[in-house]
């Protein structure tokens, strides 16, 4: 064969060799783009799902809940946890598949990797939907976003990596559709906020008391409960003589001496004017006696100056308390509490007095002394 026949074979070869490469990458090029497309409409659809779902509440829980929910649906995680920077305050919500309930070591696990969290942040594989759990202990991956509009953060750990799952565009589109759920459900707690709030002390209105009673009343068992109203004594005196401004302060006083001297968990409400109100749950009628006297004797050694003058506040306190022994409707109740604030203004004023039915026994006692039998109205000096 000639020399110029074999060159001419060579570059033949080398032609073919290259059209099949060339059609190898098409091929390849191809695969890849409807690998592409594939993961394009998956994200696509799940981008729609997600934000459907997360906007579809503004119960802020309900919106934390959903999230998760739905990205767990997308990418297994061992834990997802939500970080909020909502003005000065800062809150947290996690989540995980595990039953933290039946396994307390993974939530103290979870309590001790993520500082800030507490008991009731944590929520467990209910809260995905699951029904049963799923996943491991183990943290793995941390894989750290930040939420739009100063928001906070959402911290994800799994034992693979989120970002391989999402690419950059789905994770902002996720995080800008996540952040405007959380902003309307915070907007809208806010707005909620506002009118239960009374706009002077920052105590819940009578709106708040009369909801909560209402409540009370639909229980089918009677649950222990006390009622605690309060009056300023000589308030209008107080307003006469150094002026409104003056009565002002002198509210905004009684309200912080209310939040100083009560739990977290008791429900504070300015009913009207001077007069407040106290819901408590499951303290004795001695105990909430006691917090009575707390709240008096505070009051009575706050001073309120104004303008260079200083103002002394004191109020009138009546007690009323129902429980599974001595059953009341909640209308009764409120009815009692004010015959009680009554009787401590008849008396005198500056004092506590708590109504009490004929069952009074002569073993029950007040600041440690025995209490009168058949008394229905016991006075703390």
């Amino acid at each position: 064969m000639r020399s110029d026949q074999m060159m001419d074979g060579a570059q033949k070869g080398r032609a073919d060799a290259a059209g099949h490469g060339s059609r190898l990458q098409v091929l390849v090029n191809n695969v890849c783009d409807v690998i592409g497309m594939r993961r394009n409409l998956k994200e696509m659809s799940f981008m729609a799902d997600f934000f459907r779902s997360v906007t579809s509440s503004i119960i802020l829980e309900e919106v934390l809940a959903t999230a998760a929910r739905k990205i767990y649906e997308y990418f297994r995680f061992n834990l997802m946890v939500v970080h909020l920077a909502t003005g000065t305050e800062e809150r947290s919500m996690a989540f995980t598949p595990l039953d933290i309930v039946e396994r307390p070591v993974s939530l103290s696990a979870i309590l001790d990797n993520n500082a800030g969290l507490r008991i009731h942040d944590v929520k467990g594989y209910a809260s995905l939907g699951l029904d049963r759990p799923e996943g491991s202990p183990a943290f793995g991956n941390t894989n750290y976003l930040e939420l739009p509009m100063r928001l906070g953060s959402v911290t994800v750990y799994s034992e693979f990596n989120l970002i391989s799952h999402f690419s950059d565009a789905m994770l902002q589109g996720m995080m800008e559709s996540f952040a405007t759920a959380l902003k309307n459900s915070l907007e809208y707690e806010k707005l909620k906020d506002l009118s239960m709030r009374d706009g002077l002390t920052g105590l819940f209105n009578r709106r708040v008391l009369e909801e909560m009673l209402e409540l009370e009343g639909r229980k089918r068992q009677v649950t222990p409960m006390s009622l605690l109203v309060m009056d300023l004594d000589n308030f209008k005196q107080i307003n006469d003589t150094y002026g409104h401004p003056a009565g002002d302060l002198v509210l905004q006083t009684t309200a912080r001496v209310l939040r100083e001297s009560t739990r977290g968990s008791d429900l504070l409400v300015r009913t009207g004017g001077e007069e407040f109100s106290v819901l408590l749950h499951t303290h004795s009628p001695l105990g909430v006696l006691e917090v009575g006297e707390r709240i008096r004797g505070n009051l009575a050694r706050t001073l309120v100056t104004y303008n260079g003058r200083q103002i002394r506040i004191t109020g009138s306190i009546g007690v009323a308390h129902r429980s599974v022994n001595e059953p009341c409707g909640v209308k009764e109740l409120v009815l009692r509490a004010d015959q009680a604030l009554y009787e401590a203004k008849r008396q005198g004023k500056n004092r506590v007095c708590v109504y009490r039915g004929e069952s009074f026994a002569e073993t029950d006692q007040v600041d440690g002394k025995p209490a009168k039998p058949g008394s229905r109205v016991v006075r703390i000096k």
